[in-house]
């Protein structure tokens, strides 16, 4: 299903590979010279990677590559990632929406599916119900920015920018 643009061929990165290693800045230092082709590596390929897209697989391939850098730099715990990608695997559609007055069914559940995979949400079912965070949380939901709003400040403090 993939298109058949997309078929990179060995030969294509072994070329990329060659000419970065001569193009790229040369040190004597192993460590500065490897900081050096990590750097000038990452995005000569995506340049070159870039160029061969389609506008809209750009974004994705965008996300891919920084999440995964973001990965390697432990910067994305593998708890988050898989979270990310499977979501709860928990059936909430039974438990009681407590917060019908402005949350959906399925919001709902996805928000009882956050504290279940990552402790770092603990209690945010608690916090989306509670007088005093409801007001922040409906402005978030509402909102066509919402990353541009505080949370309440325990989870200000836990979350990670992913």
């Amino acid at each position: 299903m993939i298109n058949e643009m997309y078929q990179y061929s060995l030969e294509f990165f072994v070329v990329l590979f060659k000419m970065r290693l001569e193009k790229s800045e040369q040190s004597d230092d192993i460590e500065k010279r490897l900081v050096i082709l990590i750097d000038d590596l990452t995005r000569s390929f995506y340049l070159a990677i870039c160029r061969g897209l389609f506008e809209r697989d750009k974004i994705l391939y965008s996300f891919l590559n920084t999440a995964q850098i973001l990965r390697r730099a432990d910067k994305i715990s593998d708890t988050e990632w898989n979270g990310f990608l499977r979501g709860s695997v928990t059936d909430f559609r039974e438990v009681e929406n407590k917060c019908s007055d402005y949350m959906d069914d399925k919001m709902w559940t996805g928000i009882l599916g956050l504290e279940e995979f990552h402790e770092n949400f603990k209690d945010i079912s608690k916090s989306v119900c509670d007088v005093g965070d409801k007001p922040i949380w409906k402005d978030i939901i509402k909102s066509e920015t919402p990353w541009t709003i505080d949370m309440p400040a325990v989870y200000e403090a836990r979350l990670t920018p992913f």
